[in-house]
């Protein structure tokens, strides 16, 4: 298998997966953001680095992101993957501080941007998209609560299948019978927001292998029994 990899599939935008955050309407979008366009980034796109100034603040309407974090000794840590129907950047903004992390896109991304100074302005008049960002921090907390909570109780096993499902969500297919994916971080990347070993995470494929809940073939993990993948129905 090789050690990263991006989804190749068409990602689902929020209005397309109900387990995504509900998307900003077209008029507020228009209303907020006036000519500026989404973009696409390439995946490996720092779009701001921890410790900087928010200058600008991204709507991910399809792609990956990853969030990282660097301590004074060196280590660095994979906070989180950010899906479509994320905002970056948003809470350095809203309170006016330094970045806690970094954010890189982890697959081709197409992300609305607009300046830090305008997304405040517009919090203050625009009252459809003050609720809708309420709204997204609120999903991104209970969403890191529950990671919290994974990985100080549950197995590692049950952790890998949790990121499986997520990630298959997103894609065109959903977590169906030969859908398809790639881990959109690096494999050690992946061993570490789970909080094991790449060697351990190699085990526990060939697990899932062996029980034939998932076959992998070039670099592609393909979900054979997505039934039999845990996962959370509450989130």
């Amino acid at each position: 298998m090789s050690s990263a990899g991006a989804i190749a599939l068409t990602l689902r935008t929020p209005l397309d997966n109900p387990g995504a955050p509900d998307p900003i309407c077209s008029q507020v979008l228009q209303r907020a953001i006036g000519d500026l366009d989404s973009q696409g980034y390439p995946a490996g796109m720092e779009l701001f680095r921890q410790d900087a100034s928010p200058g600008s603040i991204y709507f991910v309407e399809t792609g990956l992101a990853k969030l990282t974090r660097y301590e004074e000794n060196g280590s660095e840590f994979i906070l989180d993957i950010r899906f479509p129907g994320s905002l970056l950047g948003s809470e350095a903004a809203i309170q006016k501080k330094p970045h806690p992390f970094s954010a890189v896109t982890a697959t081709y991304c197409r992300l609305t941007r607009l300046s830090a100074t305008r997304f405040l302005d517009l919090l203050g008049t625009e009252l459809e998209l003050g609720v809708y960002i309420h709204k997204v921090l609120s999903e991104e907390v209970f969403s890191q609560a529950a990671r919290m909570s994974e990985i100080a109780c549950l197995p590692a096993r049950q952790r890998l299948e949790q990121l499986l499902w997520k990630i298959a969500e997103q894609t065109g297919q959903g977590p169906a019978i030969d859908s398809k994916l790639q881990l959109p971080v690096k494999y050690r990347e992946a061993a570490q927001m789970l909080a094991i070993t790449p060697t351990y995470l190699s085990r526990l494929f060939a697990e899932l292998e062996s029980e034939e809940i998932i076959s992998r073939r070039n670099g592609w993990i393909i979900i054979r029994k997505p039934a039999s993948l845990w996962h959370r129905v509450d989130l």
